[in-house]
């Protein structure tokens, strides 16, 4: 955990990467609140708020009696919420911070291309 963001938002976002990245799939069976305080060392309160959040937008789903589990259609909508807050605000910081230091588009895609490998976006 770092002091970017509140905790139970850190907790949400691996969550969410676990069911993007194929961790969870639907209709699993996510850790507990009481195993997410003690594995990331954070109030069980926290963690609580962390998953009714998670709830609250249709990502997990109670099962009665079992735990939380992961809701149909999850991945998806973490995916193109993710993607839509990287097109519309991450670039744009990306671009705003390029111009402030002097550094070209065509710098900058360079840079991209050489991180990522120029094969891949060819």
């Amino acid at each position: 955990m770092n002091d970017s963001q509140p905790v139970f938002l850190q907790i949400m976002e691996i969550i969410e990467s676990d069911i993007i990245t194929g961790v969870y799939q639907t209709d699993d069976l996510i850790i507990s609140t009481t195993q997410i305080s003690k594995v990331y060392a954070v109030n069980p309160t926290t963690a609580v708020k962390a998953v009714s959040k998670l709830t609250d937008a249709g990502i997990l789903y109670k099962k009665r009696g079992i735990g939380m589990c992961v809701a149909a259609g999850a991945r998806e909508r973490i995916t193109e919420r993710r993607r839509t807050v990287f097109l519309n605000q991450t670039i744009d910081a990306l671009l705003a911070e390029a111009r402030t230091l002097g550094i070209s588009l065509d710098e900058l895609i360079g840079e991209i291309k050489k991180r990522e490998g120029a094969k891949r976006y060819d």
